[in-house]
């Protein structure tokens, strides 16, 4: 039996997509019945070096079970190449899983007939695999008999909570020519480690404790442990942590930092947990920097001369997930987390911190026109901003994801929501040739708000352009008059200036069109950085003078 699988990454991404595929090898190494029976295919890795989808599938149609992980960036590419091969080879079994499936929406399902068999985004993908393919290799089902539809009524053979299993350590071999083929290619040598799956919150723009798995499997102390060694030993020397809720068990989540840092080993993306409880969040942003000391770079990893040691020596410190400053949009995204006082002391706590050991400061993590905040709260989330001073901090666009609440009819009608369809293009510029080349015009779609009765079309337009123009007139204006005006008032007044200007309605029609729910999907290539960078921070340079002479009459 030869098992191949597809998951496109993002094109900035390289190798991330890669442990998925590792999960599963793992996974049927110690739990199927005929491991020795099953090879895996290990064209994953090679995603940047396929010039058409036709390499591709001539890379893996030896396999008699072709195995998809669709996700938000990739369900376009993963349904194009899998409609190729069922046109061409409709006798090979075509597998989909993954998190963009979309139980909420029935026109994601309907128009994928191409699969025999999907695994419900509910479900654990790996019981689901290895019985697959037991029951393929003892002829007990025929998928080409089977009318195609949403399925899970496979029988789980292992339930993760209960039984532990070691990925890397297990395929250690594997992981090995993984980072060298990611040396020889110049490709990041992104590497994921899991010790947590799931979430107990059921924030609802989340499709993960918010629709999919609630339920929290922990890895044990030794396993984790024994994938650090692995990672090591194959030569990486970071990993970006996978965890929902790293912090959520303090004593055994900080074991597993200090014993990474102390060996040498970085874990980034290091997130707190979501709690009500400021002391705690507190304690955890202290454990941290206990640990880490004053050193960005542990003292094992000063060596950054080459692109895989300058990504060992990245480490990011415990973030702040503000979300919304407005406790009743937290409250209608179901989202528990720590009231606004509580949250401008914890961002003033991490910036205090970050200063004291020579940390740069990380971006917030905030989402744009929530529902249940107002324009108001937009702007007092610039005092988060500025007293954090993390400039670099971007609302993100609130997305609909497949499975999430946020997406169903009932909560859209709840909250008179209506959204629009844009695209962003996957291959990135600053890619290598041969991977713009494969993702050449491909977009990845999703939906975004486009207005709710918290918002009209107006401010949503306002909240989008402030949603980067602030940023940058708090960095390089505010300053001159922090005594005389509020960050909130002060950018405020700024957009009420620049609204007046001259050629402010060429940017604004960019941004209308951007949002139109009556038009046809808009790529989002205006909204991207080179967009703010450019046209946004240039206009309001060139118009330095009149902004703050006007904003300024206000002081008087």
């Amino acid at each position: 039996m030869i098992i191949a699988f597809i998951n496109p990454p993002h094109a900035d991404w390289s190798l991330a997509n890669n442990f998925t595929f590792l999960l599963m090898q793992s996974y049927y190494s110690r739990f199927g019945k005929y491991s020795k029976k099953v090879k895996w295919l290990e064209s994953p890795y090679k995603w940047n070096s396929y010039k058409s989808y036709d390499e591709v599938i001539d890379d893996i149609i030896e396999a008699d079970i072709i195995m998809f992980s669709s996700y938000t960036w990739n369900y376009m590419i993963c349904d194009e190449i899998s409609n190729k091969i069922k046109n061409k080879y409709p006798e090979k079994i075509l597998v989909l899983g993954g998190p963009h499936i979309g139980t909420n929406e029935p026109e994601l399902l309907t128009s994928r007939p191409q699969y025999d068999l999907i695994c419900r985004p509910t479900k654990p993908g790996e019981p689901f695999m290895a019985e697959l393919i037991d029951q393929f290799i003892e002829n007990r089902i025929d998928p080409t008999s089977i009318p195609w539809e949403l399925r899970s009524d496979v029988k789980l053979i292992h339930d993760l909570s209960k039984e532990d299993y070691s990925v890397y350590e297990d395929h250690l071999e594997y992981l090995t020519k993984l980072l060298k083929y990611a040396r020889n290619n110049k490709m990041e040598p992104f590497i994921v480690l899991e010790t947590t799956r799931g979430c107990p919150y059921k924030c609802v723009f989340c499709e993960w404790g918010g629709g999919i798995n609630t339920k929290i499997y922990k890895k044990s102390l030794g396993i984790v442990k024994r994938d650090i060694n692995a990672m090591l030993k194959a030569g990486y020397r970071s990993a970006y942590l996978n965890d929902a809720n790293f912090g959520a068990f303090f004593e055994r989540d900080f074991e597993i930092f200090e014993y990474a840092w102390t060996n040498g080993f970085n874990l980034t993306d290091i997130s707190t947990m979501k709690s009500k409880d400021l002391n705690r969040r507190k304690k955890l942003i202290d454990k941290y920097f206990e640990i880490v000391g004053t050193n960005y770079t542990s003292p094992n990893m000063k060596n950054g001369k080459d692109m895989w040691s300058e990504m060992a020596n990245i480490s990011i410190v415990p973030s702040v997930s503000i979300q919304s400053s407005s406790d009743i949009a937290m409250k209608i995204a179901e989202r528990v987390d720590l009231n606004t006082e509580d949250k401008l002391e914890l961002s003033k706590h991490i910036n205090e911190q970050c200063s004291k050991h020579g940390f740069p400061i990380p971006n917030l993590e905030m989402i744009l026109a929530m529902p249940g905040s107002t324009i108001d709260d937009f702007y007092n989330e610039m005092e988060y901003i500025w007293n954090f001073k993390s400039f670099g901090s971007y609302r993100h666009d609130y997305m609909f994801l497949p499975d999430s609440a946020l997406n169903s009819q009932e909560y859209k009608i709840k909250y008179d929501i209506r959204t629009v369809e844009v695209y962003t293009d996957i291959a990135d510029e600053q890619g290598i040739d041969s991977w713009n080349n494969l993702y050449k015009n491909k977009k990845s779609y999703f939906k975004t708000i486009s207005s709710c009765f918290s918002f009209t079309t107006e401010e949503m337009h306002e909240m989008w352009f402030m949603n980067s123009a602030g940023n940058y007139l708090l960095q390089h204006f505010y300053p001159m008059l922090e005594n005389s005006l509020s960050p909130s008032v002060f950018t405020k007044k700024a957009y009420e200036v620049i609204s007046k200007l001259d050629r402010w309605d060429d940017i604004h029609s960019e941004i209308r069109d951007i949002f139109n729910p009556n038009s046809q999907p808009k790529s989002i290539k205006v909204l991207n950085q080179e967009f703010r960078a450019n046209t946004i921070n240039k206009f309001i340079e060139k118009n330095r003078h009149i902004i703050m002479s006007e904003v300024s009459k206000e002081c008087l």
